[in-house]
């Protein structure tokens, strides 16, 4: 069985707005993950409630619990964003998969030469057989709704950070390779599983530095009223 792959090459900012149901939602969903101002541009209906979130080797967590966390991220950061260097939409409306995350990436691996700009192609024969099983479980359980629609999402992004009160004004960069589950209906797609690979550890150093230099009265020049 054949499945269809949609590749855009760069800023999610610049996807087309006639682009496939899977990139759409991320040209959507990233302004959410990165608000500061979630009042705004709220995150929770991009998941379904209790959609498993794994980063990294951290234990897994769900959308419920991990939501209200990156909602206070504005009291600790004054930026936050998603610089998207390649994402794939992968069409799996016709597939039963038992891991959709770790066979999407495969799939990645296999359409890497591929010409820079906003592609679509046939995963073929074998790539199908790559994805499906003989196992019949799946991943998730349905949503309601009459047209059903499986898609994986997944991006290569630098994720740029930088810290209230930091007066060097670093900005913090760590790639990262993100895999979302969606399902749902045509227009109303949520993640039900996401995946995010990075080492969170140069954020970590710089929140470290910044807390050691505050507790020195080092950099608090800036708060102080002149």
């Amino acid at each position: 069985m054949e499945s269809k792959i949609t590749i855009h090459h760069g800023p999610y900012e610049t996807i087309p707005e006639k682009a496939s149901p899977g990139l759409s939602f991320l040209k959507s969903f990233l302004p959410a993950l990165d608000t500061l101002d979630p009042a705004s541009n709220p995150l929770t209906p991009f998941f379904t409630p209790n959609a498993p979130i794994l980063v990294g080797s951290n234990p897994p967590s769900t959308a419920n619990a991990t939501i209200p966390l990156l909602d206070i991220r504005s009291r600790h950061l004054s930026h936050f964003h998603h610089q998207v260097h390649i994402a794939w939409d992968i069409d799996l409306s016709e597939i039963d998969r038992p891991n959709t995350s770790a066979n999407a990436a495969t799939i990645a691996n296999e359409n890497e030469n591929t010409n820079p700009n906003l592609e679509t192609a046939g995963a073929g024969a074998s790539a199908s057989e790559g994805i499906g099983t003989s196992d019949k479980t799946t991943l998730y359980n349905p949503l309601p709704g009459a047209m059903r629609m499986k898609r994986t999402v997944m991006f290569e992004a630098t994720s740029c950070t930088m810290f209230k009160g930091d007066p060097d004004e670093f900005r913090v960069k760590v790639r990262e390779f993100n895999i979302l589950d969606l399902e749902g209906d045509v227009g109303d797609l949520q993640v039900v599983e996401m995946r995010v690979f990075m080492d969170g550890k140069p954020v970590q150093a710089r929140a470290q530095e910044l807390s050691s230099g505050f507790a020195f009265g080092e950099g608090v020049r800036e708060a102080e009223p002149s």
